[in-house]
């Protein structure tokens, strides 16, 4: 199969060194990118992160913590969510 990827200029001189410093094309060298994500499988939260799950406690519902957090931006441009 044959896909197309659009590398923006920015990143296209680095693309390149970096697939010259492992002797490969910039094609292979993409390829091997994917195939390293992939065989790493999905990522995983650490026991410790996934532990924190519910532990937050509040008595009101989501949808009051949105709006609470909306009235306190900063940002006055934004419009609130409703």
């Amino acid at each position: 199969m044959k896909i197309s990827v659009y590398v923006p200029k920015d990143l296209e001189s680095d693309l390149r060194e970096q697939a010259k410093a492992q002797s490969m094309t910039p094609s292979l060298f993409v390829q091997s990118l994917v195939r390293d994500r992939f065989e790493q499988g999905p990522r995983r939260f650490s026991s410790s992160f996934a532990a924190l799950a519910g532990s937050w406690e509040d008595e009101r519902s989501a949808a009051e913590i949105c709006l609470d957090l909306e009235r306190r931006r900063q940002d006055a441009t934004r419009t609130l969510l409703r």
